[in-house]
């Protein structure tokens, strides 16, 4: 869990044990990653009036990437170049663009949205890369940008859900995904083929999936 009032991670360790680790501030919105690509996640924070990313390497170090964003843009961490590595990225809603830093060198600005739709970023075809995608809520239409080449546009969920794409069923592709507060139902659609529907939560529960929170922060999701 992440605090922003005192910028404070509560860190329960599936190895067991726990910790309190201090790296954030009031302003700052959570986008934790595996930076340096030594298969731990790193604390990170981004400060969308500034655009800066301050990342706490958990090999040791830190680092702070300045002007990568602004206040408007929405951060999308996400393995883009495939090295195994986060890259520092941003959506601008107003325009459809991906700001993508890469890890191993250069950058990139790539058109894919509109002001309507939320970043859904994730590895669609298995490829190990991040591919773009976004959703439009009041479609329940997804449009993926697949980062070997080629899209597709696909329909799964409705205005009332929120998306909560990841990996369901563990073939390495991410899956279709959204979460529906007033039932509590999850409704996936597997990249394999099929769908589930499963119930946990309710109204006063919310889907535990870094991008959604992401999104909500910077108000894309109510």
């Amino acid at each position: 869990m992440y605090n922003p009032a005192t910028g404070n991670w509560h860190i329960k360790y599936s190895t067991g044990g726990s910790a309190i680790i201090n790296w954030g501030f009031s302003a700052a919105v959570p986008v934790p990653g595996d930076y340096d690509g030594d298969g731990i996640s790193d604390l990170a924070v981004y400060w969308p009036d500034k655009g800066n990313w301050y990342i706490d390497y958990s090999g040791g170090g830190t680092a702070t990437i300045t002007d990568w964003g602004w206040s408007t843009a929405s951060p999308v961490p996400g393995d883009y170049d495939g090295d195994g590595k986060t890259d520092v990225a941003v959506y601008a809603p107003a325009t459809g663009n991906w700001h993508i830093k890469y890890s191993s060198g250069g950058q990139t600005v790539i058109n894919w949205g509109f002001s309507a739709a939320v970043p859904v970023p994730g590895d669609y075809d298995g490829d190990g890369k991040c591919d773009l995608a976004v959703y439009w809520p009041s479609t329940g239409n997804w449009y993926i940008k697949y980062s070997a080449g080629g899209s597709v546009t696909t329909n799964w969920g409705f205005s009332a859900a929120v998306p909560v794409q990841a990996d369901y069923d563990g073939d390495g592709k991410c899956d279709l995904a959204v979460y529906w507060a007033a039932t509590g139902n999850w409704y996936i659609k597997y990249s394999a083929g099929g769908s589930a529907t499963i119930n946990l939560g309710g109204t006063e529960a919310f889907p535990v999936f870094p991008q959604y929170w992401i999104d909500r922060w910077m108000h894309l999701l109510p």
